[in-house]
């Protein structure tokens, strides 16, 4: 109707260059057509932007037409297809099975101590028990959790990295950020980071141990990183740890790092373990 209008008003401004009686009909005309038009155009506008109060559907409507939420099986069928059952033992870790008890053995008849001879002694009575001088695995049996700490510390400033470490609290245990001496990066960036405890009441370590260094590496964005412990891994947390780029440095492990350094390098090493600094 706008249109029309507007047409109309178009037709009379034009014959109103030839008789100008049509003037101000055309120009009422064209006036009523852009308001009509305009009026128009607008309400299909804002009928897009806001919806009709009237043409709200209520819940149970969709209900009555059987669109609803799904309806609970039948009696002895199954609400969703199985999947394929996955392992739990891919998912965690579970300890190693103890080996069963065997019942208690009687004890030995006591055997009458032999007569003193005359030996002569390596360990000067004055001096207490024989000093250590060799690293070996019982080494870390004897060792606090805090001096574990500061033996895993003192092994990468011995390999010309600089450190800065964050204690664990009074348990023991330190993350160890290493630092490259010739890297542009500056002090706040460092190469890689380690994790080192002795865990002397968890022998097996698993995945959800090693887990923390992960999250660690992936928000410090790096590649490289280090787990030490007086303690063995499982098979899982080895391959964990190999596929992450984390070295797992096992007593044994460390036994062959020690290994590497020279003499005087494992000495001050061995002072360190025993409490000697």
């Amino acid at each position: 109707m706008g249109l029309l209008v507007l047409a109309v008003g178009i037709g009379l401004l034009i014959l109103s260059f030839q008789q100008r009686e049509f003037r101000l009909a055309g120009a009422v005309c064209l006036l009523l057509g852009v308001v009509l038009t305009g009026g128009y155009l607008t309400s299909r506008l804002f009928s897009g932007m806001f919806a009709d109060p009237l043409a709200y559907e209520p819940p149970w409507a969709k209900l009555g037409r059987g669109e609803g939420p799904p309806r609970l099986p039948a009696p002895g069928k199954s609400a969703a297809p199985q999947s394929t059952p996955v392992p739990i033992e891919k998912l965690i870790d579970f300890p190693e099975p103890a080996p069963p008890r065997r019942p208690p053995t009687p004890a030995p008849p006591p055997i009458p101590p032999a007569p003193p001879q005359a030996a002569p002694s390596t360990v000067n009575a004055a001096a207490g028990p024989a000093q250590i001088t060799t690293w070996s695995a019982e080494i870390f049996d004897r060792m606090t959790p805090q001096q574990f700490d500061m033996v895993c510390h003192t092994v990468f400033v011995q390999s010309g990295l600089e450190t800065r470490v964050q204690s664990h609290g009074a348990a023991g245990g330190v993350t160890i950020w290493l630092h490259s001496r010739h890297a542009q990066e500056g002090r706040d960036s460092p190469v890689a980071v380690a994790v080192c405890r002795l865990w002397p009441d968890q022998p097996i370590l698993t995945v959800r141990y090693i887990h923390p260094l992960l999250a660690l590496m992936t928000a410090r964005q790096l590649k490289r990183a280090t787990y030490a412990t007086a303690s063995t891994f499982t098979a899982n947390a080895r391959k964990f740890c190999k596929d992450n780029g984390i070295n797992a440095l096992d007593r044994s492990g460390l036994l062959a790092l020690i290994a590497t350094r020279t003499p005087v390098q494992q000495q001050a090493l061995l002072a360190v373990a025993l409490g000697k600094r």
